[in-house]
């Protein structure tokens, strides 16, 4: 996500020192910073948290107002879930914390449609398309207590396991442009993705769980700038 951030980053910084053009290509950049929305689960039993989440995007201008974008978005990490337990290993009961926590990216392909751009005004558009995702699940387990004062040294020590899953889902959004002038956009994005990830799978301590799949539906809102070239 850092890499991410800085290469954001030095697009918004460097946009705003462009000059104005009029003999433009077909190619923009989009960088932004945004915060991101994820419920995990179904209506009646979900869990949902919220990120940072930083994108970087290239489009194709097809004509002035149809394009086509490719979108590298950090959906960002969120906790799951988190619980006390106890265990008995090895003569010990054992108190431990848990937490499960969740990390998403997509690697989104759209078509956009946007109206008219004009310099000192604002323009609306609407995309949709396939986002290619990839979601990652660990678990991490911290000693809290042990009942034996020979094992006080455990105390604190932590373990974590992870699992991985990809795959492709829809993947939508709105969004509006004030433009400075024919280069250079403020950008305001919202974007709508939903996917069903069988990341927890892989993890061991879950594997007598009937139902391992997790169904995900990330909402997020970002602000950057564009710059066509």
């Amino acid at each position: 996500m850092l890499k991410l951030s800085l290469a954001a980053a030095a697009l918004l910084v460097s946009s705003v020192a462009v000059a104005q053009t009029t003999d433009l290509s077909s190619f923009s950049v989009q960088g932004d910073f945004g915060y991101a929305r994820h419920k995990a689960g179904s209506d009646g039993d979900h869990e949902s948290g919220s990120a940072f989440a930083p994108g970087i995007a290239i489009s194709y201008h097809i004509d002035e107002q149809w394009s086509v974008r490719l979108q590298y978005t950090d959906a960002g990490e969120f906790e799951v879930l988190s619980a006390e337990l106890t265990d008995y290993q090895q003569n010990l009961w054992i108190d431990f914390d848990r937490t499960l926590d969740s990390k998403a990216s997509w690697l989104g392909l759209t078509a956009q449609y946007q109206t008219l751009q004009a310099p000192q005004s604002w323009s609306f558009g609407a995309r949709a398309g396939v986002g290619f995702w990839k979601q990652e699940f660990t678990v991490t387990d911290t000693i809290s207590a042990v009942s034996n004062q020979a094992g006080q040294s455990l105390v604190g020590q932590s373990f974590s396991e992870s699992g991985s899953d990809s795959g492709a889902g829809l993947l939508a959004g709105v969004f509006a442009h004030y433009h400075f002038s024919e280069q250079l956009a403020l950008t305001v994005d919202l974007d709508l993705a939903s996917f069903s990830s069988n990341a927890i799978k892989d993890i061991e301590m879950f594997a007598d769980l009937d139902d391992t799949k997790a169904d995900y539906h990330v909402s997020r809102i970002a602000v950057g700038v564009q710059y066509r070239f």
